[in-house]
């Protein structure tokens, strides 16, 4: 009797040790937009491989061929067949001179075609860390970057369904190189914390991420001017591991010219620029708005979409400590880079280097979370 009990209660620890991982099945496969609107493009693989049209597999030797699009049609080695069609090997691809693993898709939607990898969610992470983090820090800083990739993955996922796909390649979902970029250390970090996601009242959380915040992250109501209320996790924290980076300040010149144009672009009417100021702070100490005076009236813009019209790469930060005038030039100060919300890769890299592991570095920039394992659906 005393043994069943025992069996019983380890029955049940183990129940809710896993619980998170049986909690919710989640797509164990992505499908990434790595192209579009091409007339061509190269695929080769080095072993016998196929594509799928209309549910009928073609065979192909090992090596590379031209494939040419033309409206809702491929041609391939001299014969037409219909979109979409699928490119399928048991080894990695190679489109325009660039590795893939998984399988490789070609589609049409109203946006224009698209040439898609899809794969499985782990191996796309092996992709996405060289890129958004550098494959050199330390070993708990990538393991906190592998977390919070695969979980804005997951909670982003179908983004771009429209188009045919979950999530594009770029920075605005996350930047992705396929196994070209692959590292030693970025991979083990993605297995290390395999199937690994930050959780918020058991669902995953939104994980925004950015280089450097300061001092202080950011709310994102004033960044995007989000209309719902703000996760109690991504309302702002105060940040000392931010401190001795690249990015702690910056300075940039820019042309009355160059704003002007680039603001006419963005689809605002203004005529020559008189002077531009920050008004207002948020709780992150950056600029709410910015006040742009013209030679037709005034213009205030959101910070944030000042930052992202004009230069997001010039301008690094709404955190701008000055802004002055010289000649027919315009001379912005300010600190840190990106929008401040979420984790600050920087003062995360500083945690690392200090001994923190990567759980608590995710507790730190997003409280009230919790790491967990979820469990991946069938294809």
């Amino acid at each position: 009797m005393k043994i069943l009990k025992f069996g019983f209660i380890i029955f049940i620890i183990f129940l809710f040790s896993f619980a998170d991982l049986y909690a919710k099945d989640y797509k164990e496969y992505i499908k990434v937009g790595i192209l579009s609107n091409q007339k061509e493009f190269t695929v080769a693989s080095d072993k016998k491989y196929y594509f799928v049209s209309n549910d009928k597999k073609y065979y192909l030797s090992a090596g590379k061929i031209n494939v040419k699009i033309k409206d809702k049609e491929v041609i391939i080695l001299n014969k037409s067949y219909k979109l979409p069609i699928k490119f399928v090997s048991s080894k990695c691809f190679l489109v325009n001179n660039k590795i893939y693993r998984g399988n490789i898709i070609v589609n049409s939607s109203s946006k224009g075609n698209n040439i898609i990898n899809e794969l499985k969610m782990e191996d796309y992470l092996k992709g996405i860390l060289p890129k958004e983090a550098s494959a050199s820090w330390n070993s708990e800083t990538l393991k906190a970057q592998a977390v919070i990739s695969r979980t804005y993955a997951l909670k982003n996922i179908g983004r771009h369904s429209k188009e045919g796909f979950d999530i594009c390649s770029q920075v605005h979902c996350q930047v992705y190189g396929g196994a070209s970029c692959e590292t030693k250390n970025c991979n083990q970090a993605v297995y290390d914390t395999k199937q690994e996601v930050v959780l918020y009242k058991d669902e995953p959380a939104q994980t925004f991420f950015h280089s450097s915040c300061a001092g202080h992250t950011e709310d994102p109501k004033f960044v995007w001017q989000w209309k719902t209320e703000t996760p109690e996790y991504l309302k702002g924290i105060k940040d000392n591991y931010c401190k001795d980076n690249p990015h702690q300040t910056w300075t940039t010149t820019l042309p009355e010219t160059t704003i002007r144009e680039k603001l006419i672009k963005a689809g605002h009417k203004i005529g020559k620029i008189k002077k531009i100021s920050a008004s207002g702070t948020t709780t992150a100490k950056a600029a709410k708005e910015i006040v742009i005076k013209h030679s037709k009236g005034t213009l205030t813009l959101n910070s944030y979409k000042f930052r992202c019209a004009v230069s997001a790469d010039k301008i690094k930060s709404t955190l701008i400590t000055s802004i002055k005038q010289k000649n027919k030039n315009f001379i912005f100060k300010g600190k840190g880079w990106g929008h401040k919300v979420g984790l600050c890769q920087w003062g995360a890299k500083a945690m690392g280097d200090k001994g923190f592991t990567y759980k608590q570095i995710l507790e730190f920039y997003y409280p009230k979370t919790k790491v967990g394992k979820i469990k991946y659906a069938t294809k």
